[in-house]
């Protein structure tokens, strides 16, 4: 009998420390909410903040790092309308970071599993030079472009699942052409990118802002 009364025992304690255990990473798991601001990590450390304002969501890649900025406004997701950029941790001096903006044509879709959207792109860049005028430098290029949507999984980030679906772009020019992959959480109507022409920087962590 005292055989059994251990096993009984074990059995009782086990059960006991089994939700113990689960409770803390159930607590860590906080909804997320894109008009309050989601905080997110990348593998190369940075670490950055995305937040819904009106149709657009304004995506602050970088926020550790310095003078290192990668500001970007985007609609439907994954669509780029506008980026400033400077991959320094040093202030510039001289000019002011790079801003492009891009339009589209024909009207963008939203991300959907097995969706695809192709068309025109225009992109403006404009650069301000700090001399006695302010000067503004600017140039102007065409793209084409498809986007396509594949891959529906669930990702797990920071102790929560969410579903997830893979969205990736490319895009050729008469300068060449680049790529782009992200992650877009239909839930959240949030992608973050996790690829540019090749180099990965993939997310490590996502919680409330």
């Amino acid at each position: 009998m005292l055989l059994t009364r251990r096993a009984a025992l074990t059995l009782t304690l086990s059960a006991l420390a089994a939700p113990a255990l689960i409770r803390p990473a159930l607590a860590a798991c906080k909804p997320l909410d894109l008009g309050k601001g989601i905080a997110f990590g990348r593998q190369d450390g940075s670490r950055g903040i995305a937040t819904r304002k009106g149709d657009v969501v304004v995506i602050d890649y970088v926020t550790n790092r310095g003078a290192w900025t990668d500001y970007r406004v985007v609609k439907n997701g994954v669509f780029e309308t506008s980026r400033t950029v400077e991959e320094s941790e040093e202030p510039m001096v001289g000019a002011s970071a790079p801003t492009y903006t891009w339009t589209y044509s024909p009207k963008i879709i939203m991300p959907e599993d097995g969706a695809t959207w192709s068309g025109r792109i225009k992109e403006l860049v404009e650069v301000t030079i700090s001399d006695e005028n302010a000067t503004v430098q600017r140039q102007r290029y065409r793209w084409q472009a498809i986007y396509r949507c594949f891959e529906p999984r669930e990702v797990t980030l920071s102790g929560c699942t969410h579903a997830a679906l893979t969205v990736e772009a490319a895009f050729s020019g008469e300068v060449g052409g680049y790529s782009q992959r992200w992650v877009y959480f239909p839930d959240l109507g949030l992608g973050l990118e996790t690829r540019r022409n090749g180099v990965s920087n993939g997310l490590t962590a996502m919680t409330p802002a």
